[in-house]
């Protein structure tokens, strides 16, 4: 006999690893990095980068060593910090939490039109990106098992672009 309420969990590698890795290896890494050390310099660029991942390791563990303290609920993020640091802070935290997460899909609709000048120069930059927007609130609709389904293709194609360069 199965659990009902087990099906309605997406599990870690579809909930949590995929949206992860993708954030991680996305717009920043193959659209910016190369902009920046070519303004900054090689040394200037890998300083950025060696800080960058230093913070998000401590701020990783720190996370992980609240998360196995407590039942994480609905909300993720948002209701550890909230269980852990009261409601206020938590409030003062999940509305810049709630923000950063909602710019950020303009972040990637930017970049994915950027990169689709490469194969159509003359696409217009604003009305691809306010098209995928369109496009991504659509498939939000459809449910996050789906969405993050449709994310796996592209988790292939940056992989397979990754063994590329090496």
């Amino acid at each position: 006999m199965t659990n009902p309420g087990s099906d309605r969990k997406l599990g870690t590698f579809l909930g949590v690893f995929t949206p992860t890795i993708l954030t991680v290896l996305g717009v920043i890494m193959y659209l910016r990095t190369g902009w920046l050390t070519g303004h900054l310099g090689l040394i200037q660029m890998l300083v950025i980068v060696t800080l960058a991942n230093l913070i998000t390791l401590i701020t990783t563990l720190s996370f992980s060593s609240v998360a196995t303290n407590i039942r994480v609920g609905i909300g993720g993020a948002y209701y550890i910090i909230s269980r852990s640091l009261g409601v206020e802070i938590g409030g003062a935290i999940g509305v810049p939490l709630f923000l950063s997460q909602t710019f950020s899909v303009t972040l990637y609709a930017f970049g994915l039109a950027e990169s689709m000048r490469f194969v159509w120069s003359d696409l217009p930059i604003q009305a691809a990106a306010f098209i995928i927007v369109s496009l991504v609130g659509l498939l939000a609709l459809t449910g996050a098992r789906f969405a993050l389904k449709s994310q796996l293709p592209i988790m292939a194609m940056i992989g397979i672009s990754l063994i590329a360069l090496v």
